[in-house]
Parts: C-alpha cells; sequence; structure tokens
C-alpha cells in the first residue's frame, strides 16, 4: 500500500487527474448499474437517474480515451464531449420537469442524513471549483472532465437543497420549487456543453502565443518599438485578472505570450480570504456570475489582439524555429 501511495506522489498533476478520473468512473459506473437495475424493479425514477448518469459518464471516458489515443481528432471527440453532457443537461431537466406533471411523495430523511450529504456536497463543489482553477492552462481534455465533474458537483447541490426543503417541508410532496431549480441546472448544463464545443474557437488555451511583424510604421499607435518589451492590455478586470499581451520587440518582430494577471483572490491578505471562506455560500454565486460576464467579455482573445495589430500596420507571422521544432516533438 505504501509503495502505491509513494508511486502516485511521484505522479504529474496531469497523470493523477487520469488516475483520479478512471477510479471515479469505475465507481459511478458501479453506482449507477445498481441504480439502472433497482428502478427497474422498484422505482423508474432511478431509472431516469442512471440514464443521464451514464451520458455524463460517458463524456468523461470520451476525454481519457481522447488523452490516451489519438484516433479520432481532437474536433471530434471534444464535440463528442459536448454532445453527451447537452445529452444529459436534456434527460435532467426533463427528469426535473415532470414534477409539473407529477406529484413526487416526500422521502423520510432523517436530519443527521441530511446534514451529512450536504456537507459531503459542498466539499464536492469546492473540489470542483478547485480542479477548474488548477485545469485552465492544462489542456482541453483534462479541463472538460473538471468542467464535468463540476457539473456533477452542482447536481449534487440541489439534491441537497431537495433533501432540505423535504425536511422543512409540511406538505405530502415535493416542493415545486426544486423543479424550477432543477430546470435553471440543467440549462446550465446545457450552457457548459455550449461552452466545450466552442472553446477551442474563443478561448486563450493553446493559443496565447502570438507574433507579429511591422509592416507599416506611420499606422502603428500601440508599440514603442524602441524598448525591448510591451504589454497591451486586452481585458481589465480587477477582481479576476486583467489579460494582457506581453511581448518581447527584437527588430520589426513583437513576439510574446497572452497572460492574465493576478487575481483579487491572489492579492488578498489571507484574514480576508478566511472572511470569504466563511461567506462562501453567498459569496461563490456572486463569484460565478461575475466570472461568466468576464467569458463573455473575453471571448477570443486572439483574434481581437490579432485585430488590434493589424488595424496598428502589423501582420500576423508564424512561430520562430525553435516553437515549430517543439510542436512537431509534441
Amino acid at each position: 500500500m505504501n509503495k502505491l501511495i509513494r508511486k502516485y506522489r511521484d505522479l504529474t498533476y496531469e497523470q493523477k487527474i487520469v488516475v483520479k478520473t478512471v477510479v471515479g468512473l469505475c465507481l459511478s459506473t458501479a453506482l449507477a448499474c445498481g441504480k439502472f437495475t433497482i428502478g427497474l424493479l422498484t422505482d423508474y425514477n432511478l431509472v431516469s437517474i442512471a440514464v443521464y448518469t451514464f451520458a455524463i459518464l460517458l463524456a468523461k471516458l470520451e476525454c481519457l480515451i481522447g488523452i490516451k489515443n489519438g484516433k479520432r481528432t481532437f474536433r471530434q471527440r471534444n464535440y463528442a464531449v459536448a454532445a453527451l453532457l447537452f445529452a444529459a443537461s436534456v434527460l435532467y431537466i426533463a427528469f426535473m420537469g415532470r414534477m409539473f406533471f407529477v406529484d413526487r411523495k416526500l422521502k423520510n430523511d432523517d436530519a443527521w442524513f441530511v446534514y451529512l450529504l450536504a456537507l459531503i456536497s459542498f466539499t464536492e463543489f469546492g473540489f470542483a471549483v478547485a480542479g477548474l482553477i488548477r485545469t485552465k492552462n492544462r489542456g482541453y481534455y483534462y479541463r472538460n472532465i473538471k468542467i464535468i465533474n463540476f457539473c456533477v458537483a452542482v447536481i449534487a447541490i440541489l439534491t441537497t437543497q431537495m433533501s432540505i426543503l423535504n425536511l422543512q417541508s409540511e406538505s405530502e410532496t415535493v416542493s415545486i420549487f426544486n423543479a424550477y431549480t432543477g430546470i435553471g441546472v440543467g440549462c446550465f448544463i446545457a450552457l457548459c456543453a455550449v461552452h466545450i464545443a466552442i472553446a477551442p474557437k474563443t478561448s486563450v488555451i493553446d493559443r496565447e502565443h502570438n507574433a507579429f511583424v511591422l509592416q507599416d510604421e506611420r499606422r502603428n499607435r500601440i508599440v514603442d518599438m524602441r524598448k525591448e518589451e510591451t504589454e497591451l492590455t486586452l481585458c481589465q478586470s480587477p477582481v479576476y485578472g486583467d489579460y494582457v499581451f506581453r511581448a518581447k520587440i527584437e527588430g520589426n518582430r513583437v513576439e510574446g505570450d497572452i497572460v492574465r494577471g493576478r487575481s483579487l483572490w491572489a492579492r488578498m491578505h489571507v484574514v480576508w480570504k478566511v472572511v470569504c471562506c466563511i461567506l462562501s455560500e453567498i459569496l461563490i454565486f456572486v463569484w460565478l456570475f461575475g466570472r461568466l460576464i468576464l467569458f463573455f467579455r473575453s471571448i477570443d482573445l486572439p483574434k481581437r489582439l490579432e485585430r488590434t495589430m493589424s488595424e496598428n500596420g502589423f501582420l500576423k507571422a508564424d512561430p520562430t524555429d525553435e516553437e515549430e521544432e517543439i510542436a512537431e516533438i509534441l
């Protein structure tokens, strides 16, 4: 056992993601199969839950196969992941929407079980958010796995909400408020699927490095070619960090990377971080809403940078010979 633990610790972060995803897939598949079998015999609600769970698990499996096997193109597999996650969202919306037409009886869960479920759900949600942050620049397959985990965590939060409302309900049926919230969560998962599908064309990942050559010096109003380095702000955000293009200048060539500056959380004193953690249940939704706004503000920054540079007399250039050799090796 100790040898396995040491071997696991020596793995890279990406390799750890693969190991944890494989183990999670095996366990989740076993649970989903159990729900499906029991549902066929007793409760068709479990069958519905198992079906959309299978769709989510297949989306994760596509990511794992994409990491290990290159027989299909990235575009095909990425669209497959998005389609499976979107199908799961549609099934989940249908599952929650049926509450408008069929009364669901309350489950008599004990208070301790509900509180334990809440603790597990919020812990899972916290790990999912942390995973999203850590994989933001580690490749699409790894990030897609974390997006799927985040969607599963949001469903877990909703399940906890339903259990708490059931505990406080005085009627014999589940509150219809759960149906509205569930449809909202399903729509959010659908948006995540759309994001996975369009991210390769709109995000900065794998498109950070850019090079430009000055063609018309008279039109240049943004880069001082007499300096050795330059920095252009592409999208300002005091909370989440500015997106900037940091580049070196060699002759008439400007070459560098699109990077994001330190966020408010990274700059914040530890005392304020503790306060934010205490208020996390409230602030997390504000943070997510603001992050959604930043997403729309920062769509396709490489294209925006290319357009800005073109307006100032620059022409997009190919990578240097050294970078081409590295790309071929990778």
